[in-house]
């Protein structure tokens, strides 16, 4: 992918899906449409991910730490021009603006990039799939010194294989029938 000078590899290791792939190759099926295919779904699927703010394995991520809340909180405090936001709160309560910031937080959510940026490059002979964010990194796995825990993203979960083996069947039965 281009982008950063960042390159991570996660390979899913699923002996049906290269079977499958490898049927595919033989019967002279269009890989390339195939991994399309395969792309464009993994796009929905991440997104929904991130919408359910889980792992591929369905475990749901660590939620925001009490900082990273006040952080998001501060962003919603309107300040005077050249001030710094100093309260969250007034003598009747905390200000609305801290409150609607947090009553739409989500976990690896600020501004959407991350999510929004997922990206696949589909080949003859491979796909690949993630993002060129540098701290897309940071965020699937982590950053002890930073204290930064690990919300694996990117992966199939089973129902993800499940599908790819459905997009890769289907390509396969329109070569067997071409």
């Amino acid at each position: 992918m281009a982008g950063a000078g960042l390159a991570i590899s996660v390979e899913i290791d699923d002996r049906q899906v290269r079977e499958a792939l490898t049927s595919l190759e033989k019967a002279g099926g269009n890989m390339h449409l195939a991994f399309q295919d395969i792309g464009e779904y993994l796009l929905i699927s991440h997104r929904e991910r991130f919408d359910n703010e889980q792992a591929p394995d369905g475990t749901p991520w660590e939620p925001l730490a009490d900082s990273t809340l006040r952080r998001k909180m501060l962003k919603g405090v309107r300040r005077g021009k050249g001030k710094k936001r100093k309260s969250l709160t007034t003598s009747r309560g905390t200000k609305a603006g801290a409150i609607k910031a947090l009553a739409g937080s989500k976990i690896l959510v600020e501004r959407g990039d991350l999510r929004d940026l997922l990206r696949y490059q589909a080949g003859g002979d491979s796909l690949e799939f993630g993002t060129d964010r540098i701290y897309g990194a940071t965020q699937h796995f982590g950053d002890d010194d930073r204290n930064i825990p690990a919300r694996p993203y990117l992966g199939l979960s089973d129902d993800d294989e499940a599908e790819v083996l459905r997009i890769i069947q289907a390509h396969l039965d329109d070569a067997m029938a071409a």
